[in-house]
């Protein structure tokens, strides 16, 4: 039986960061999976949704992490670039720690969505803490050279989904993790937007949907697998 409990950490600016720690079964897991949404993305939106439910099948622990940097945050939406990636991270991390804390896990893995990747990919995965973490990274801005710099230098196992009609899509920078980082598998599903759909077209939206699952459910088996016989 899932369970589900509601918690929350103080962050760095006295405001509290929520969470929701849902439980595979009536016992903890062995694994867990951070999960850090867009700004506008929630989960109850198709990718988290279904990535939450691929999760919880496999018998992994979920965090859906609940911050406040929705659209009406002006400060944080006004800062630029690096600020909003220190912004995130702190956070972020106060909030790992915070749960990992309370009980101790033998494999943990990362999910983000849009800005939810930025401290993935900019802090969490080089913490020497989280070397052997796995990450999935949807829809992440590759427009930022800082971002893209960073996973550049990643060493553990990654899944970047990025649709080629997004406005956060770079060639160039795929192109550059592809060539140098074997680690990191990329699934770039034609036509795709920031919301990987496939404009008003409800079928091939589907598609998308179906295709980005199956890779992750591959990619979720193939690491838990992998950290099993490790």
């Amino acid at each position: 039986m899932i369970q589900t409990i509601a918690d929350s950490v103080a962050g760095p600016d006295g405001q509290s960061i929520p969470y929701t720690l849902i439980q595979a079964g009536e016992s903890p897991s062995r694994a867990l999976c951070f999960f850090f949404p867009g700004a506008s993305y929630s989960f109850d939106k198709p990718y988290l949704y279904y990535s939450t439910m691929l999760f919880l099948r496999k018998q992994v622990d979920i965090v859906h992490v609940h911050y406040s940097f929705g659209q009406d945050n002006a400060a944080f939406w006004n800062s630029p670039f690096a600020e909003k990636s220190a912004w995130l991270q702190a956070d972020a991390k106060r909030l790992v720690s915070h749960v990992l804390g309370k009980r101790a896990y033998e494999q943990i893995f990362f999910l983000g969505k849009s800005i939810g990747t930025i401290p993935i990919a900019c802090g969490l995965l080089h913490a020497s803490a989280f070397s052997r973490t796995s990450a999935v990274l949807l829809t992440p801005l590759l427009t930022e050279e800082s971002l893209v710099a960073d996973l550049l230098s990643v060493k553990q196992q990654v899944l970047l989904v990025s649709g080629t009609q997004d406005p956060y899509y770079q060639p160039t920078a795929l192109e550059k993790i592809a060539s140098s980082r074997p680690n990191v598998r990329l699934y770039l599903p034609d036509g795709a937007k920031h919301s990987l759909d496939v404009g008003l077209y409800v079928s091939r939206s589907l598609a998308v949907l179906q295709s980005v699952m199956d890779e992750l459910d591959s990619f979720v088996e193939r690491e838990l697998d992998a950290h099993a016989g490790s």
